[in-house]
């Protein structure tokens, strides 16, 4: 099955007109030569152009495969952050307990988290990083602490009361979790492109 690439805005890379070199010749034709060992042709050999790409792939490819060939000796402290960071996402035995007329009923706190997450990302200027559920012992209210970025220019005290009411009122109506406090924290700033 032949993948199609697509580029930002929908367009596949087929669809994209490429200006052809100086001499005519079309640079991916003469790259994707130089990449499977094709020979230069009378007219590669001698183009100013043509040769200029084929050093391009042939630099490319020596600088990938010496990469490729480097030995990687990461820190420790790499290896620890990466499994913590894993373990506290996907630890199936970190739930919340839900008050139900039914019986006890649990959920999933990074589900929990994500849906959280998901409520402050739909709202203008902001966007969550990450969010931490605590519920009270013996009780079934939670208190949440979320971290975001926010957009350049936006007023911090508006938008982070507006956080505040959103994980307050999806907390109790969307998960069934009474959320008792909401600690935010703005951790980065972001501007528009």
């Amino acid at each position: 099955m032949a993948v199609d690439p697509i580029l930002d805005g929908g367009t596949s890379i087929d669809e994209v007109a490429l200006e052809p070199l100086a001499c005519g010749r079309d640079a991916a034709v003469v790259w994707d030569r130089a990449e499977a060992g094709t020979p230069p042709d009378a007219h590669e050999r001698d183009c100013p152009h043509c040769t200029a790409v084929r050093a391009d792939a042939a630099g490319l490819s020596s600088l990938v495969h010496r990469m490729a060939a480097e030995d990687i000796d990461p820190p420790p402290s790499v290896m620890e952050r990466v499994m913590g960071a894993v373990m506290s996402e996907l630890r199936p035995h970190d739930v919340l307990q839900l008050e139900s007329p039914h019986g006890a009923n649990r959920l999933g706190r990074p589900a929990a988290a994500g849906v959280l997450r998901g409520v402050v990302d739909r709202m203008d200027g902001l966007r969550a990083r990450s969010c931490r559920i605590e519920q009270v012992p013996d009780r079934f209210d939670a208190d949440v602490t979320i971290t975001v970025t926010a957009r350049f220019g936006v007023d911090l005290a508006s938008v982070t009361a507006r956080v505040r009411q959103m994980v307050l009122a999806a907390g109790e109506q969307t998960l069934g979790v009474p959320v008792r406090r909401v600690d935010i924290s703005v951790v980065d700033i972001w501007g528009e492109p």
